[in-house]
């Protein structure tokens, strides 16, 4: 006599997988619906921390260009020494910032014993900016002003 042997799990008789247990693959359906989230998030902060430290970059152009004014002795020579380190911090940033424009500086006496030095700088050739139709970006006008007493106590 033939013996007949009961097949049990998951199987049908026609061997097939029942379509509602099977979980093949659905880590790479998940990962497929995760992953473009996922990889703008990572995009975004490293495009942000770009803009940011170009931001910094004309700050600290600021920054040193109202310290090297504070060396003048009148107000031609204090915007001549502004613009000319101004110039010179920025050029370090040119990769990050690009090279279509050049800064503008502004030096003026700002009332009795201040000096102010303004600078803005367009960054809308910079490399950053090529990713600006992907992501919300903020203004391509970069701006910093700082504010130095001319040397009286």
């Amino acid at each position: 006599m033939i013996e007949m042997k009961t097949i049990r799990g998951p199987y049908r008789s026609g061997g097939s997988r029942r379509i509602g247990r099977c979980d093949h693959g659905l880590a790479a359906v998940e990962f497929a619906l995760i992953a473009p989230i996922l990889l703008m998030l990572v995009f975004g902060v490293i495009i942000y921390s770009l803009y940011f430290c170009a931001y910094m970059g004309v700050r600290v152009a600021a920054t040193e260009g109202a310290r090297a004014a504070v060396m003048g002795m009148s107000s031609a020579e204090r915007t001549t020494l502004a613009t000319a380190r101004v110039t010179q911090v920025l050029e370090a940033y040119r990769p990050l910032i690009g090279s279509s424009s050049a800064p503008t500086v502004e030096a003026v006496s700002a009332g009795t014993g201040l000096f102010r030095v303004h600078v803005s700088y367009d960054i809308t050739g910079s490399p950053i900016m090529k990713f600006a139709s992907l992501l919300p970006m903020p203004a391509t006008i970069l701006e910093s002003e700082i504010t130095v007493s001319n040397g009286s106590y």
